[in-house]
Parts: structure tokens; C-alpha cells; sequence
């Protein structure tokens, strides 16, 4: 019987960086807390049977087969009202512990428990110690502590701790726990160990890991270096997939452009570039179809099964030249034969902020300091003290403005949301997983156009994934697989380019011209202020920023048909599969803008009183 794949059960700590994130998951299922679990099995293994459990609950068995016999044949066509009554009666010849959704099976010793006392010789003394994994500093629940050369043992109890009587000081404890790696400790003369730490073992030999066009491989087996990751892994606070890969996957360089919504997917490479020309960029594959790293992006982890990234040649071997740069290899969740549909859904909101920004000087600093750079070089000063005195004393803001470009074009953070509905279930002849995701960002712009006109151009992109996976029976050797992704993507934004706003906030300074004059009635539109550089024409940032927007909208449906066809009766284990996959991409923009006018500050007078003159043209 194939080893199972050793677990590691540990709390993960999670930092998140962003200020203020909030996540908010919840869980509808057909879980044994709320329904009964119906099992009807006939000379059946007892791994069948914790199989059927764990299709039927969110309950995950854990055990090491070499001290559980899953082989064991079971009979029963009952009902349990709970998880503990199953327990309790399909493996009431083991210690079982149970941990959230993790069911930990182990063997019975000659004493259980933490603080069981043995029939203690006057020269036995009680042990005590704690052990704690040592990665995460997480207590360890039901570790087995056992003396080396005898059948006595214990476990540890909730805190980690554990208590069992020795004699001598020639006894070795050995303390094993499923996922990490066999300790032996020589106790000695002590009474306390005090703490002791489990590393995990990170072989797993036995786990199953997808190499190149669907196939499995034992761990144990790889030469090639192939990292797999968890989906969990990759649940971050953005739209985008690869954001989350840095830091995650050794080898794998990601980096972002720009955070920019509808455009901030992550730029990545697994161990750089290995090609000169054509494609240099790693091979992406969903479920046997190459997609690109944009449909990357708009996959949910929720939909996921597996990940595995193939860094070196060994292990791209398959794909040939294609697979130079490295591939990722994606699989994505498919149904059960279930008695109850398994319904999950998860709710996101996050605040999105900029990682640093710039402090701008004021228009009075800006001028005195200009000022003194300008008078070190000997030469004219540019701004008159009339020019300060007035923009510090705020005589008159059309000639004396003071105005910060970046707050009115951008803010200081923007909400968004995301939510994701799933449900799996199916019967003997077919299954389906069925998964919608919706995500809605925003940027961080000022709605400004609304004051100048009837549009919005912040940016605000919508995206809408559904996932659909679809499996047919057709008999005990036949299996019909239809999987479907779709993506739309609706985006709206400013006209222009969000960097070229930046730049122009950036090379105009706060004193030389305000956002706006006064509007004029004889005509109807707004006179803008501006500034002549040299030859270059007059430019206001805002102007530009809320005279013009753009919609885009994206759709992306790839879908693929697999027929898998046992052929045993030609010789045991062949088998054979057809792949058909079909891609339509399509992208429609829209753009509007207008022309603005522009008016500069061509005299001004100010009067005894600190009123001023001036005219504009």
C-alpha cells in the first residue's frame, strides 16, 4: 500500500504588510458539526473509509500507515451523528486526537496521556519536558514519546507536555511525530528536559508530485529540482496571482512595475533568463493548455489544487525548448463523489496605500530655497520678495498660488473587494466543480472630473472569473472531462498614462501658475492656468489628469475537452488521452478627450491695502 503523504501540522504565522488589511472567510459546508455522516461500505479497507469521510466532511485523517493498518477490511451501513462516534467506533484501537479539521491517528501504547502514572518501582522517577516545533515555536499535540528497548510510552497533551516514568539514567526516549524528523534523547540523571524541538521533515519521499503533461511522480524519484506549493500559500490581498509569488517560491525572481490596477501583475522568472531570443519568458500550464502569465493573473487560488514549478532542465526535459525558462504547472479543483454538495464562499476587503511617498516642499520654502541655489551661481534671483510675501501671507491665490499637485490628483489609499463562490460535488457517473470569483479595485486618483465634467476617470476594474470543471464517466475505463475558464475584465481610468501624471507632478513646482482662474461668463469653459517653459508648451497636470478617460474591456474564455481511456485489457497500466483546447481572446477600447485652454498671469498690481490687480491672457 503507497505510503500516505506525511503532513505537517503546524499554525503558519502570516504577516501582512499592508495597513489596515482586512480578511474576512467563511465556510458553508457539509460538515459532520451540522449534518450526519451516511456511510454505507461493504468489504471495504479502512482507508476507504476515512476516504469517504473526508470527501463527505472537511475532516483530514492523519496517520503514519506503518503503526495504522488502513488495510483492514470494514463492513457498516450507518449513520453518525458526529465525528466523535465515528472515531469512536471505527478506531477505538488507536488514540485519536482531534485538532480543528486535522484528525490525528496514532497507536495505542501500554499507557496514554499526559501524567498517567505507571506502577513505579522506588526507583523510577517521573520525566517531564514540552516539545515544540522548531520552525514556528508551535506546541506539538500527540507526539509519541517512547522508551527505547520497551513498548511504555505517552503522548503529548494540548500544551505539548508530557510526563512518563523512568528508571536508571542509561533510558533514551525516542519521540516521533508524523511530518517530522525522529528524535532520541538520552535522559541521564534528569527530571526535566525542559524544551525540546522538532525540525520537520521536509523529504515527504512518498508525496506525488505533477512533473510534465499531467503526470505524477514520486518524490523519492526526482532528480530534477521541482518545488511544489500550497494554494493557501498564494491567497494574498490582490487581484493578481504572481504578486504573491515573491518570497514563496525559491528560484523564482518577481517583481512589479507598477501597482496600478488592471496593470500591476507581477513581472517573473524562474532562475532568469536562459534564452537569447523569442520567447524568454517561463511556460505556463492550466490543466494541460499553455495560457499566458495575464491568465495567469486572473485565476483565484480558491480554484486551485496543485502548483508546481520545474526549475531545471532535468525537469523540463518533457517540454523541450519551450520549457528553457523554466514551467509552471497548475491544476485546478474538480468534483467528488459526494452525497451533500460542499458550498464555500470567501469574502475580501483591503486597503491599498502607497508604499512611501514623496514630501513636497511648500511654495514659500520652494522660492527662498530656489532662491539660494540660484544666488550661490551669482545670478538673478527668480522670485521677488513681493512674490513671497504675498504667496506667505495668502493675498491672493490666482497670483499668488500655492498649489499641491499631488494631493489634488492623488490619495492616500482606496478600498477594495473581492468575493468568491465555490461548490463541489457529483456522483458515481459524474462530478463538477463550479467556482465564480468577483474582484472590484480602485485606484488611488481624486475623482476630480466630476468637478469639471459629467465623467469619472479614476480608475476602477472589474474582473469576473468563472471556473467550471466537469467530469463524465462513461464507464469503469472511459472518463469525459470538460474544463471551461472564462475572464471579462472592465476597466476604466484617465485618458492618459498614470506615470505621465507623476512625471508632469514632479517637474511642476507649487508657485507659478494656480489650478484654475475665475470663470469668465461670455464663455463656457474652464480657463485653466499654465506656465511656458522656454519652447515647450504650457502643461497644468490636472488639466490634462480630468480632460479625458478611457474604458477597456477584456474577455478571455479558454476551454479544453480530455477523453482518458484505460487500455488494461492490452497490457496493465496503459492507458491513453486526447487533449482538444480552445482560446478566444478579445479587447475593445474606447477613448475620449478633449482639448483644454490654458491662460497665463501676464500683470499683476498689488495695492497698499494687499489687494491685487492683475490680468491673465
Amino acid at each position: 500500500m503507497k505510503n500516505r503523504l506525511l503532513l505537517k501540522l503546524k499554525n503558519r504565522r502570516k504577516q501582512l504588510l499592508l495597513i489596515g488589511v482586512l480578511i474576512i472567510t467563511a465556510h458553508l459546508s457539509a460538515m459532520p458539526q451540522i449534518d450526519n455522516i451516511d456511510l454505507q461500505l461493504k468489504n471495504k479497507t479502512l482507508l476507504e473509509a476515512l476516504t469517504a469521510v473526508e470527501n463527505l466532511t472537511e475532516y483530514k485523517f492523519v496517520y503514519n500507515n506503518k503503526e495504522v493498518d488502513v488495510t483492514q477490511k470494514v463492513n457498516m451501513d450507518t449513520e453518525f451523528e458526529s465525528i466523535e462516534e465515528f472515531t469512536g467506533t471505527l478506531l477505538s484501537n488507536y488514540n485519536v486526537i482531534i485538532r480543528g479539521n486535522n484528525i490525528i491517528i496514532t497507536p495505542k501504547t501500554t499507557f496514554e496521556g499526559t501524567n498517567v502514572l505507571m506502577n513505579q518501582q522506588p526507583s523510577q522517577r517521573n520525566v517531564v519536558g514540552q516539545i515544540i516545533d522548531a520552525q514556528t515555536e508551535e506546541t506539538i499535540i500527540g507526539a509519541n514519546i517512547r522508551i527505547e528497548g520497551s513498548d511504555r510510552g505517552t503522548v503529548t497533551d494540548i500544551d505539548g507536555n508530557f510526563s512518563i516514568p523512568v528508571s536508571g539514567s542509561n533510558t533514551v526516549l525516542i519521540i516521533t511525530y508524523i511530518g517530522y524528523n525522529e528524535l532520541r534523547i538520552e535522559v541521564g540523571d534528569r527530571i526535566n528536559l525542559g524544551t525540546i524541538l522538532m525540525s520537520p521533515d521536509t523529504q515527504a519521499l512518498d508525496e506525488v508530485v505533477i512533473t510534465a503533461f499531467g503526470t505524477g511522480q514520486r518524490r523519492e524519484t526526482m532528480v530534477g529540482s521541482i518545488q511544489t506549493v500550497s494554494p493557501t500559500e498564494l491567497r494574498v490581498p490582490s487581484a493578481n496571482l504572481s504578486t504573491s509569488f515573491a518570497g514563496r517560491l525559491a528560484g523564482v525572481i518577481s517583481y512589479q512595475r507598477t501597482g496600478q490596477p488592471g496593470a500591476d501583475g507581477a513581472s517573473f522568472y524562474i532562475r532568469g533568463i536562459s534564452t537569447i531570443g523569442g520567447a524568454t519568458s517561463p511556460l505556463i500550464v492550466l490543466d494541460g493548455v499553455e495560457i499566458s502569465a495575464g491568465d495567469l493573473n486572473t485565476l483565484d487560488p480558491e480554484i486551485i489544487e496543485s502548483f508546481s514549478v520545474l526549475k531545471d532542465a532535468t525537469a523540463t526535459a518533457m517540454y523541450g525548448s519551450r520549457g528553457a525558462n523554466g514551467v509552471m504547472i497548475i491544476t485546478t479543483k474538480t468534483g467528488s463523489d459526494l452525497s451533500k454538495p460542499i458550498i464555500n464562499y470567501r469574502i475580501e476587503g483591503n486597503v491599498a496605500t502607497p508604499t512611501s511617498k514623496i514630501k513636497l516642499a511648500d511654495g514659500v520654502t520652494y522660492m527662498n530655497l530656489f532662491n539660494e541655489a540660484v544666488g550661490n551661481l551669482g545670478n538673478a534671483l527668480p522670485y521677488s520678495e513681493d512674490k513671497i510675501y504675498g504667496t506667505q501671507n495668502q493675498l491672493n491665490p490666482y497670483v499668488y498660488p500655492n498649489v499641491d499637485w499631488y494631493n489634488e490628483i492623488f490619495k492616500d489609499y482606496a478600498f477594495n473587494q473581492k468575493v468568491n463562490f465555490n461548490i463541489r460535488g457529483g456522483g458515481k457517473k459524474a462530478d463538477y466543480f463550479s467556482s465564480i470569483s468577483v474582484s472590484h479595485e480602485t485606484g488611488l486618483m481624486q475623482n476630480r472630473s466630476r468637478d469639471y465634467y459629467s465623467f469619472d476617470n479614476n480608475i476602477d476594474v472589474m474582473r469576473y472569473n468563472l471556473q467550471n470543471n466537469i467530469n463524465a464517466y462513461l464507464g469503469e475505463t472511459t472518463k469525459f472531462s470538460l474544463r471551461l475558464n472564462a475572464n471579462l475584465m472592465d476597466k476604466t481610468g484617465p485618458g492618459g498614462s498614470v506615470a505621465g501624471y507623476y512625471g508632469g507632478i514632479m517637474q511642476i513646482n507649487p508657485v507659478d501658475f494656480p489650478i484654475t482662474y475665475p470663470d469668465d461668463p461670455s464663455v463656457n469653459y474652464t480657463r485653466w492656468g499654465g506656465f511656458k517653459f522656454g519652447s515647450n508648451p504650457a502643461y497644468n497636470p490636472l488639466a490634462s489628469f480630468v480632460s479625458g478617460t478611457s474604458n477597456e474591456f477584456t474577455s478571455t474564455i479558454v476551454a479544453s475537452l480530455q477523453l482518458d481511456q484505460k487500455l488494461d485489457f492490452i497490457t496493465e497500466g496503459l492507458s491513453a488521452n486526447a487533449l482538444v483546447s480552445f482560446k478566444n481572446w478579445s479587447y475593445t477600447s474606447t477613448n475620449r478627450s478633449a482639448p483644454y485652454n490654458m491662460f497665463v498671469l501676464s500683470n499683476y498690481t498689488r495695492n497698499p491695502d494687499n489687494t491685487v490687480d492683475y490680468e491673465i491672457g
